[in-house]
């Protein structure tokens, strides 16, 4: 393995550039490069960006489906004490243009694919990545001589929170912070055999760009790109070239899991990491079961602390397999009460953690900046309890907590209740106001795969698992809800198409 005490994941890349330099780095589709040629590529649009005037923590938004050219031009970016924004590449047109404003930035670098979300931008300079629809990246030639390599503490990557309504907020996230999370993934995988990833989620999402693509570069390891995520397309990948890491949320890990030629994604595979909600627990009891080997990790994070904020250890995994574990290393960790003091176990506190990879503030945002952070603390925004063994149980969000007749209900209990039933895949269960009441509690969900739901008894189970206040008054049964750029059921995105539904009139 590399020498850790590299400033920054470039220093990183440089130095497995040196000492194997035909070692396979990023594959896309039948384009395979090797570090020596990644860090040849990198330089050149390095170069390029310093001609087009592109200068230390100026703003380079990227966006695009996940190509090695989108590698090359986030890690260029950085490499040059350049800001790297990815971009969620299905915003709307009016949410592109607040935040290209609200960034100030010098260019955009977009594939041919997206550059139409850029249309109505003034005052930014469009580059394709991919083709010729408008002036292509990598045609422009440059020998600029490179500035100095970034320091530790200078910010890299400003990333977008994955909600979809209210006032944009970006994480400033500092290159010390990128390399910190990628070693506590370095050391969750663990071993010295050549390690690979295949990278499902969207590159802008911080599954792709921290935990998988800046691990790999830690480790010496291999990345390998699906523009866009489908199961067979996975399956024919990992056949094709497979993986020792793994890491989706647990309804895309499901689907690979049932997909025809599961075996090519988890046979060769040492670690299945997972987040966003728990995996149920017959899903990981199957993994085990078809996969013995396979060490199954539940981890929870948050884009304003780079990423991974706790870990489930894997042997803890089939006995208490909806925690989320322990504090991640170097990472220490708070169950915090409205009046300001820790609570005591087994009682809901907000979750507040502190540590390197904390980002520094939100993107010009000193306002909300203010709100979050408390001197070294960063304020989460989710509740959890602290139980048995230490473990610590996510329980939901403080702005979820559902208020009905003066009774205080946490959704993600009653959510945790409705995945119990064997024909449910996810669900998602929120408050609408109530004239007498408060709050209505409603349930959404979508049942498996060829599969249905009699809600009738779903309801009678739940009367008998939960209080009667606490039990759905409407269950709303979807195949397609909403969801996050992250992948999880979009809790706002639910309760606005409801309101807005006949049914809730």
């Amino acid at each position: 393995m590399t020498d850790r005490n590299f400033r920054t994941i470039l220093h990183t890349l440089f130095d497995w550039s040196r000492r194997t330099p035909d070692a396979i780095a990023v594959t896309d589709g039948d384009t395979e490069i090797s570090y020596a040629a990644l860090t040849f590529e990198v330089e050149a649009a390095s170069r390029r960006l310093v001609a087009l005037g592109v200068g230390r923590q100026d703003r380079v938004v990227l966006v695009g489906n996940n190509t090695w050219q989108w590698v090359v031009c986030y890690l260029a970016t950085m490499r040059i004490g350049a800001i790297s924004v990815p971009m969620n590449n299905r915003l709307a047109p009016a949410q592109v243009g607040e935040l290209v404003e609200i960034l100030g930035a010098r260019i955009v670098l977009a594939d041919d694919l997206h550059l139409s979300m850029f249309e109505g931008c003034a005052g930014v300079e469009v580059l394709s990545t991919t083709g010729n629809a408008a002036r292509p990246f990598f045609a422009i030639q440059a020998d600029n001589e490179l500035p100095d390599m970034p320091e530790a503490l200078e910010d890299a990557v400003i990333s977008f929170t994955s909600g979809t309504t209210g006032v944009p907020k970006g994480a400033v996230i500092t290159h010390n912070a990128l390399r910190q999370n990628a070693e506590v993934f370095a050391e969750l995988i663990g071993g010295s055999q050549p390690q690979s990833t295949l990278i499902v989620a969207p590159l802008f999402h911080n599954t792709g760009f921290v935990d998988q693509l800046c691990t790999m570069i830690f480790v010496g390891g291999r990345s390998d790109l699906l523009s866009r995520y489908r199961s067979q397309a996975a399956v024919e990948a990992c056949r094709r070239r497979p993986v020792t890491f793994v890491t989706a949320v647990p309804s895309v890990l499901r689907m690979m899991m049932t997909a025809e030629g599961a075996e090519a994604i988890f046979g060769s595979a040492q670690l299945v990491l997972f987040g966003g909600s728990p995996m149920p627990a017959p899903w990981s009891l199957e993994m085990h079961e078809r996969w013995p080997s396979l060490r199954l990790v539940h981890g929870y994070g948050l884009t304003e602390f780079t990423s991974c904020c706790t870990l489930l250890p894997p042997e803890l995994i089939l006995t208490h397999g909806d925690s989320i574990g322990y504090p991640a290393k170097g990472v220490e960790l708070r169950l915090v009460g409205e009046d300001g003091h820790d609570v005591p176990e087994g009682s809901p506190g907000e979750i507040w953690v502190r540590g390197e990879t904390r980002m520094r503030e939100y993107w010009r945002r000193p306002d909300i900046t203010a709100e979050k952070i408390s001197g070294e603390w960063l304020r989460t925004g989710d509740l959890a309890e602290r139980r048995e063994l230490g473990l610590l149980y996510h329980v939901g969000r403080r702005d979820d907590v559902i208020n009905r007749g003066g009774e205080k209900i946490l959704p993600s209990f009653i959510e945790a209740t409705i995945a119990r039933m064997p024909n449910v895949a996810q669900a998602v269960v929120f408050g609408v106001p109530h004239p007498v009441m408060q709050n209505s509690v409603i349930a959404a969900l979508e049942p498996r795969p060829k599969e249905m739901v009699d809600v009738p008894a779903l309801l009678d189970f739940l009367h008998t698992q939960l209080p009667g206040y606490a039990v759905p008054e409407v269950v709303i049964v979807a195949n397609d809800l909403p969801r996050t750029a992250s992948g999880k059921l979009d809790r706002r995105a639910v309760r606005t198409a409801y309101l807005a539904s006949p049914q809730a009139q």
